[in-house]
């Protein structure tokens, strides 16, 4: 009986003693929550009531040279539950947004997104890129990205993303245990992103696409004096839109994701900036800095004369002069203003030896040639001037006289890109001041090149020449014909409108089957834009309706009244490159690339292109 008792009482204790330690450490959990952790579950149970949602970012706008928007925020519209956090959101048209918010009740929200809109899609594309989703490797670099931001991929957009892109607002809520939208507490505005003013011309560009169409190149237009440009186009392009706007209908949102396959798998690399990334042989174009050097540098004056006699012939070598192969002709005895207009190879050749390769390279990079302009897009190529050092180092070969020969003709291992080429015409144009290529609506530092204004004189009259009757660039004869003021310098002929040029054909690659190099075509010149102005200063009678106006016309009209307002640069240089390929490898500077000069000044003096 006693050890029962004994065995009772020793369980009796056991159970006391569970029971206080139990009680202990609840009064210990008790202590941990109200007294010691009190604080900071009052603010977790505070958060929990609240809930913030983000409001998206309002990206800068991009404008044009005229102050009107190239790149702008375009409202998208979603219907969701008002009452839930995290509802699902339906995508909806304008009109029906509009209905939806007439007829607004207190379970139904309605949405607003944005996309980014062109207006002229392909056509600035390669300047202004798009914008697109953020990537795990961007959130990851970034750590001021949400998920649902957009940011630039391409472009001005990409370059100038941090100006561009803003900061997000926010909306905080007052939820329930459920999770239910209560009330707002308060709402945070975001900061919209700056605008970016650009010195772009979207009209001129428009037009410059359609005279391309489907060749590949490159179109530049730029302001000399200030190194702004107009127009720098690529061809062909891509439709930054088909990258930022999602269709409502589900059968179009497949064709148009479709459609961006196709556009990143194109085999002809649609974003490929061929203005600013292609690197090619100028031809005949550089035969202006050769010119330059080869008086600047005292090998040859004005009135130096050369013999053509259709070959020089170097040991095996032969160095034809294009003339004689096409035509099987000579100029005869000829100086440096008509070897100019005649773009005569054989005269180039005795210059470039008479200056020297090192001499001639100082030259070529004096005029922005083998170095990046700087200009505010990425990928910009560097292109190569070579010189007898650079080819013993890179390529372990020696120097000769027929590497010489190219080099002053801009053929040979000679690779320049558009931009380059249009920055040394710019050049010539704004009386050797270089202005570096800006895409922005900024004033530049301009530095002068020290190049005599003789030398300069002597090389634009030979420009002038070219488009002028007798010289290689016949598409633009007539233009001068009615253009160009007898007895005056020729910078002032340019000042009353004429316009200077040189053609260029530039070989590159092998020799085909019968022995002949592909070409691309070039053509480069300086044009005033005087009697343009006058021409848009006339009062024309206009068509009672848009229907009876071309597309053409009507980029025209509206192009004339914002120059009317704006004004238009005194001196404007074109660059043209149109690429050989496939349907034509012979492409020719005189053919291919001066007629949509021809045509675009036609157009900004009359308002059409056609014949």
């Amino acid at each position: 009986m006693k050890q029962q008792n004994a065995v009772s009482s020793a369980k009796y204790r056991m159970l006391v003693g569970t029971i206080v330690f139990v009680f202990s450490l609840l009064s210990l959990r008790l202590i941990d929550l109200q007294l010691v952790r009190g604080q900071e579950f009052f603010e977790r149970a505070e958060d929990n009531k609240s809930f913030q949602e983000v409001i998206a970012r309002r990206r800068g706008v991009i404008l044009d040279r005229y102050q009107e928007p190239i790149a702008f925020n375009e409202p998208t519209y979603f219907l969701r539950d008002a009452t839930k956090l995290f509802s699902e959101s339906t995508r909806i048209s304008p009109q029906a947004a509009l209905e939806n918010a007439a007829a607004a009740t207190a379970s139904t929200e309605l949405v607003v997104g944005m996309q980014r809109s062109y207006p002229f899609g392909a056509t600035l594309a390669h300047v202004l890129g798009y914008t697109s989703g953020v990537s795990v490797e961007n959130l990851q670099a970034d750590r001021t990205l949400l998920p649902s931001d957009s940011i630039g991929k391409f472009g001005l957009e990409r370059n100038f993303e941090m100006l561009l892109r803003g900061e997000p607002g926010a909306m905080q809520y007052t939820v329930d245990a459920r999770g239910r939208r209560l009330a707002v507490e308060k709402q945070l505005d975001g900061t919209s992103g700056q605008t970016l003013k650009t010195s772009l011309d979207p009209y001129l560009s428009s037009i410059a696409a359609k005279l391309m169409g489907d060749l590949q190149g490159s179109v530049i237009i730029s302001d000399p004096k200030t190194g702004q440009i107009l127009t720098l186009l690529s061809s062909p392009s891509f439709d930054a839109n088909l990258m930022t706007k999602t269709a409502l209908d589900r059968d179009e949102e497949r064709q148009r994701q479709e459609a961006v396959r196709s556009v990143l798998s194109h085999p002809k690399n649609l974003f490929f900036n061929r203005a600013i990334a292609g690197a090619y042989p100028p031809g005949s174009v550089f035969k202006l800095v050769t010119a330059i050097a080869g008086v600047e540098s005292e090998a040859i004056t004005a009135d130096t004369t050369v013999e053509d006699t259709g070959v020089l012939t170097v040991n095996d070598f032969d160095f034809a002069n294009w003339y004689y192969t096409q035509y099987g002709r000579t100029e005869g005895v000829i100086s440096l203003q008509r070897a100019i207009a005649r773009s005569n190879d054989i005269f180039f050749y005795k210059t470039a030896e008479a200056i020297g390769p090192d001499r001639l390279a100082e030259f070529a990079r004096l005029f922005g040639f083998g170095k990046q302009s700087n200009i505010e897009l990425g990928g910009e190529a560097t292109g190569l001037v070579p010189d007898p050092e650079w080819k013993e180092q890179t390529l372990g070969e020696r120097w000769f006289l027929g590497n010489t020969y190219h080099f002053g003709i801009g053929q040979g291992l000679l690779l320049v890109t558009p931009l380059q080429v249009s920055q040394m015409t710019s050049s010539i144009a704004n009386k050797a001041t270089h202005c570096p290529a800006t895409v922005l609506g900024v004033l530049q530092q301009c530095e002068g090149l020290g190049v005599a204004q003789s030398t300069l004189d002597v090389v634009v009259a030979g420009m002038l020449d070219a488009c002028s009757t007798g010289g290689t660039g016949y598409p633009l004869f007539p233009y001068n014909e009615q253009h160009r003021v007898a007895g005056v310098g020729p910078y002032e002929a340019i000042r009353l409108g004429a316009i200077a040029c040189k053609t260029g054909t530039a070989e590159f690659g092998g020799n085909d089957i019968r022995g002949h190099k592909a070409t691309h075509a070039w053509f480069t010149s300086i044009v005033g834009t005087k009697p343009i102005l006058d021409a848009l200063a006339v009062e024309t009678p206009i068509a009672t309706s848009s229907a009876e106006l071309s597309p053409e016309a009507t980029w025209h009209k509206v192009w004339k009244q914002q120059v009317l307002r704006h004004g238009l640069p005194e001196t404007l240089a074109f660059t043209i490159l149109v690429e050989s390929d496939e349907v034509e490898p012979f492409r020719e500077g005189s053919v291919d690339a001066a007629p949509i000069v021809a045509k675009l000044l036609k157009w900004m003096e009359m308002g059409k292109i056609d014949n």
